[in-house]
């Protein structure tokens, strides 16, 4: 199946354009088309470069073109008399109007945590967590390996190894309360991201992302997915910071060791959502990016990391992992 990226051409950019190359295009001057001319040039290479196998994807080169001359002119490139440098305040509120990718997974209060289990969190060592934890309706005797210390209000706990609070559903009011709300806003999310539908990759890869680079959009598999090799995944070039992904698999989310998700032009780990119906492996000293929606277990091995959230179903194990949260909630 062919799966067409079209770069989403806003009205706000159509009125940069007017702004940044109208004037430069009137003047008529050889210097002013020849650049002109070498900016669609470097579109085109751009997604040449870009294209992969028929079977996955094809990027519209005319789209790729328009976006290289008003990424140029978002930088603040001085060229031709007469073209218009835009403030900074202009480019931030440009970036902010447009967005590239399916709308984003709401996650309530289950976005206040770095993880958030079901069944009980474990960790054998010790692990650093940045961000709340918390289980139910499972007691908070199901989170392990981190000598909690009860605060003197025993709504919440604390522990050494976790910049934030943690919190159970047998501690004093309103946290037993709170905790319902937030399991239910987890599995709320967890549904809405499973039931997106339309997909813009379908099966990419074979469910293997080893080696790719992962645009925006919505990706549907209908196995598991496995991370090999390292992997990116990457923001257009003008909205990269509100541009969104969600990676839908009907089978398990396989990560192998000492192999890296690393994001690209603005891409941020709180606009990447892994719905997974089984469960989640990053194995020892590799590291993942996102919000994990696992509707069975997720299991960190030795020395492996997450920027982002787990907020799994079931149990979630780490040894000596290192979990933090994103500043964004959804």
């Amino acid at each position: 199946m062919v799966a067409t990226v079209k770069s989403r051409i806003l009205c706000p950019i159509i009125l940069l354009l007017s702004l940044c190359l109208a004037p430069a295009a009137a003047t008529g001057t050889g210097s002013g088309s020849s650049a002109d001319a070498a900016r669609c040039n470097n579109g085109q290479q751009a997604a040449s470069n870009r294209q992969q196998d028929a079977t996955t994807e094809t990027v519209d080169v005319d789209a790729a073109c328009m976006l290289q001359v008003v990424s140029e002119g978002l930088s603040g490139a001085v060229g031709s008399a007469g073209k218009r440098v835009l403030s900074q305040d202009e480019q931030e509120s440009l970036k902010k109007t447009t967005h590239e990718g399916p709308a984003a997974v709401k996650l309530g209060k289950a976005g206040t945590y770095a993880i958030l289990s079901k069944a009980g969190i474990s960790t054998v060592p010790t692990s650093a967590i940045t961000g709340n934890m918390g289980v139910s309706p499972i007691a908070s005797t199901a989170i392990t390996g981190f000598s909690l210390v009860a605060d003197s209000t025993n709504t919440f706990a604390t522990s050494t190894q976790v910049t934030g609070s943690v919190y159970g559903p047998d501690y004093a009011s309103p946290t037993p309360s709170d905790l319902t709300v937030t399991i239910g806003d987890m599995e709320i999310a967890s549904t809405d991201a499973a039931g997106r539908h339309t997909p813009n990759f379908l099966n990419l890869g074979s469910g293997n992302l080893g080696g790719k680079t992962l645009v925006p959009g919505l990706y549907k598999f209908g196995s598991s997915v496995i991370i090999p090799a390292d992997c990116t995944i990457e923001g257009s070039l003008l909205s990269g910071e509100t541009d969104t992904w969600i990676f839908q698999m009907s089978g398990d989310l396989i990560m192998a060791a000492n192999k890296q998700v690393t994001l690209a032009r603005g891409a941020k780990a709180s606009n990447i959502v892994w719905q997974v119906a089984g469960y989640v492996e990053v194995e020892a000293g590799a590291h993942m990016e996102g919000i994990l929606l696992v509707k069975t277990a997720a299991h960190f091995r030795t020395g492996s990391s997450l920027t982002g959230r787990i907020l799994a179903q079931t149990a979630v194990t780490l040894q000596s992992s290192t979990v933090t949260q994103p500043r964004d909630i959804p």
